[in-house]
């Protein structure tokens, strides 16, 4: 019953909670009887779980403070309450479950504990602008579980954090489930070298080696180091999406371990945490590549980016002699945010660069700053991109065929804006799935074997 009593526990300090899914109560029952509690809703879809609750309520003449309702979810609830409480049941039908009625749950916080899919509920809290307040594990009955505690206010995470949790990177009971998984992973890979399984073993490392470096190069903005050795190889530099606003850890570590798993060393700037505007940000991130190249051995740069990331990336490397930058050999651009021409603009990036000052719009239209020295490129765009319009790609093809500098491009007919790489792993939901599209990492790599 730990897990009972971690979850009643966490209820302190809230006047109405609903449990759904309540089966025998017992969360409630020590929640009411311990921690202050003045009432609470028992919801469960099925008849006979919401009786034995009503059951355990009743011995414990309890019955004054809690209602019992049958629904599925929040579908047929509509009273008020601070807290709802999800548990025992899989992450996949948490998500539903709150997506189904997020109305109702909207602004409320949310105590969760996912059998399975642990890291679509954390993408999904995200998503909807929830941080994690309180985060921990344990093992009862030899059966391991994750417990989350989320509040709305948005906070900024990288992907290792949304993944494995903010607190729950320094846990001892997590880190011992991750190295048994690790080494479950680690001998299947030995019988059938696939490529996926490679791919988790060097992102389970990265947590349980303590590998990864997390540098701050500008107040709270700080870029994370991923160096698949210290010999001289080629690095690839990302920078996220997130609208100038904050960065996308779906488009972050996780594409870094992919090109990690095909010998590239791996930088990801985390460059929103301090909403800094044009006249500190791109000097602090020249400063802090120059560093990087004079700290470690390392051969060609390149930058993929993404959305408001891309417009970052063709800033400075269009103007690497003005930010004083080593050479960019190429830049892998997806649904770049570039123009700020009234049929291709997104205002929201332009707006947080600028600081709404319009009469810098040109000035910072990147396809206006295209030259002869501008790095070749590869990009990609969906043509039903709602948030970057289509012609922030067409114009910038159009730029550099004019400068004559070579590219690659790839007009995907389906699939909205921030798809990463369109796989589960970057995922909001089911619609960012797309095999078809997902393909362009693999165009990419080809596009970056031709320039070895």
């Amino acid at each position: 019953m730990k897990r009972i009593g971690i979850l009643a526990s966490l209820t302190k300090g809230y006047d109405t909670i609903c449990d759904i899914g309540c089966d025998h109560a017992y969360v409630i029952l020590e929640a009411l009887n311990k921690y202050d509690v003045k009432y609470a809703y028992a919801i469960d879809v099925n008849l006979e779980p919401l009786e034995r609750a009503k059951t355990n309520i009743k011995k414990a003449n309890l019955l004054s403070k809690v209602s019992f309702y049958l629904s599925d979810g929040l579908k047929d609830f509509d009273k008020s309450f601070n807290l709802a409480i999800i548990s025992g049941m899989g992450g996949k039908l948490i998500t539903n479950i709150l997506n189904s009625s997020w109305n109702k749950f909207s602004g409320k916080d949310l105590l969760l504990s996912p059998q399975s899919d642990i890291v679509n509920v954390r993408l999904f809290l995200y998503s909807k602008g929830y941080r994690i307040k309180y985060e921990t594990a344990i093992y009862e009955n030899n059966k391991y579980y994750e417990i989350i505690l989320a509040t709305p206010g948005f906070k900024n995470l990288n992907y290792f954090e949304l993944v494995y949790g903010p607190y729950l990177l320094n846990n001892e009971i997590f880190l011992k489930q991750l190295n048994k998984i690790l080494k479950i992973k680690e001998n299947a890979y030995s019988k059938s070298s696939l490529k996926e399984l490679k791919e988790d073993i060097i992102k389970m490392k990265y947590i349980t080696e303590n590998k990864m470096e997390k540098i701050y190069y500008y107040k709270e903005n700080y870029y994370t180091k991923m160096f698949v050795n210290d010999e001289l190889n080629d690095l690839i530099i990302i920078f996220p999406g997130g609208g100038y606003n904050h960065t996308s850890p779906r488009e972050a570590e996780n594409i870094g371990l992919k090109f990690n798993g095909l010998g590239y060393n791996v930088v990801v700037f985390h460059y929103r945490e301090t909403l800094d505007d044009y006249k500190t940000l791109f000097p602090s991130i020249s400063q802090a590549i120059i560093k990087i190249k004079e700290e470690n051995k390392i051969n060609n740069i390149y930058f993929n980016a993404y959305s408001a990331g891309s417009h970052l990336a063709l800033e400075l490397a269009n103007h690497c002699d003005l930010y004083k930058l080593p050479k960019i050999r190429g830049l892998i651009l997806c649904y770049p945010v570039v123009s700020a021409r009234p049929t291709a603009i997104h205002e929201g990036s332009f707006n947080c660069l600028l600081n709404g000052d319009k009469t810098l719009y040109e000035r910072y239209s990147e396809e206006l700053e295209v030259n002869k020295d501008t790095p070749e490129v590869f990009l990609w765009h969906t043509v039903t991109d709602k948030s970057v319009p289509i012609y922030n790609s067409i114009y910038l093809m159009e730029a550099l065929t004019k400068n004559n500098i070579n590219f690659e491009s790839h007009i995907f007919p389906m699939g909205g804006h921030g798809l990463g790489l369109a796989t589960k792993d970057s995922a909001r939901d089911e619609s960012d799935i797309i095999p078809y599209v997902a393909d362009w990492f693999n165009m990419a790599t080809k596009w970056l074997n031709l320039k070895k």
